[in-house]
């Protein structure tokens, strides 16, 4: 048994519709103060500590450029990857969600290109831009893209525009966003970099290999979040709902994603077959008692909400710092 502290320094590369809410969640629990969310607001309001101090980053749909801008040779990095089909009807239905429950998030531009599609179904949708440009090969796409973080983050020091945070980023893209062959290259090369490359569809498996390498308790039952409401059970497939022409449409506009994908599987089965045959038994002393006193903790947040007196302490207790 390898006997830690802290659980090990990490970049969480959450890739979207993947399931990685639910995992930050978890992650947030084991690494307590030393957790972030990196994302470019976040980033922006940080004060009182650098950037650099934490130990898990979880990169929100943020690649290999915000790694390297980081600049911590030290994180070992972790990523989700998901069925190419399944992740572009998953995310269609998030993005038909978020245009209309969370607009003030959104560009304008964004939400003109969404009016169009925001009832329709996917199938009479196959040919329209967020399919064909925004989601397909989206996991080709995020780890194989290079961005100038350094030159937004300065210009945004220095003259912030009104609508510069909002969604999607403006970040200057420093490779051709259409070489897709390219792209594919750069992913699957950092995939082969990566410490544990888990799959949506192995998801507790995924989170046994995350913990055994990190020191971190699994939970029983696999945490869930941002989940489409009409998905309750997490066994469903979006495939078996859709017509075998949407499906054949789907995976000829999500080619270099299913080769990823598949190199991705390869990489997971490697893992899991090391893990079985030899697991690395990390234990972090600090993560294990964040895991067993979050249920405590938890209780006394909905104590505190349920009773207005020991809110407003609180809240006096927070703002003081």
């Amino acid at each position: 048994m390898k006997l830690l502290l802290e659980p090990l320094p990490i970049y969480f590369l959450h890739v979207p519709k993947t399931g990685g809410v639910a995992l930050g969640n978890w992650l947030r629990r084991a690494y307590g103060q030393g957790y972030f969310d990196l994302d470019l607001p976040q980033i922006t309001k940080l004060t009182g500590r650098s950037i650099r101090d934490f130990r898990c980053y979880h990169a929100w749909h943020h690649g290999r450029s915000m790694f390297d801008w980081l600049g911590r040779g030290d994180l070992m990095v972790i990523t989700m990857l998901r069925d190419p089909v399944e992740r572009v009807v998953s995310g269609f239905k998030f993005h038909q969600r978020r245009a209309v429950e969370k607009p003030a998030n959104w560009k304008p531009e964004y939400l003109t290109m969404m009016r169009p599609i925001q009832h329709s179904r996917i199938e009479d949708s196959l040919e329209h831009e967020v399919i064909t440009r925004r989601l397909s090969n989206g996991q080709v796409r995020l780890l194989g893209i290079r961005k100038d973080y350094a030159a937004f983050l300065t210009t945004l020091r220095q003259n912030r525009q009104s609508d510069t945070l909002l969604r999607p980023y403006d970040v200057p893209v420093l490779s051709d966003p259409d070489n897709l062959p390219l792209l594919y290259a750069n992913a699957r090369a950092w995939l082969n970099e990566m410490a544990v490359v888990g799959l949506t569809e192995r998801y507790a498996e995924s989170l046994q290999l995350m913990g055994d390498l990190l020191g971190i308790p699994v939970p029983g039952e696999p945490p869930r979040a941002n989940v489409n409401p009409q998905r309750a059970d997490p066994a469903m497939r979006y495939r078996d709902q859709l017509a075998p022409d949407v499906i054949a449409r789907l995976e000829e506009l999500n080619r270099y994603d299913l080769e990823l994908y598949a190199h991705a599987t390869e990489l997971f089965e490697q893992q899991w077959a090391r893990y079985r045959a030899r697991p690395r038994r990390t234990y972090s002393i600090a993560a294990s008692v964040r895991h067993h006193l979050h249920p405590a903790r938890e209780r006394a947040k909905q104590m505190v909400k349920q009773t207005p007196l020991l809110a407003q302490i609180y809240a006096g207790i927070r703002k003081r710092g």
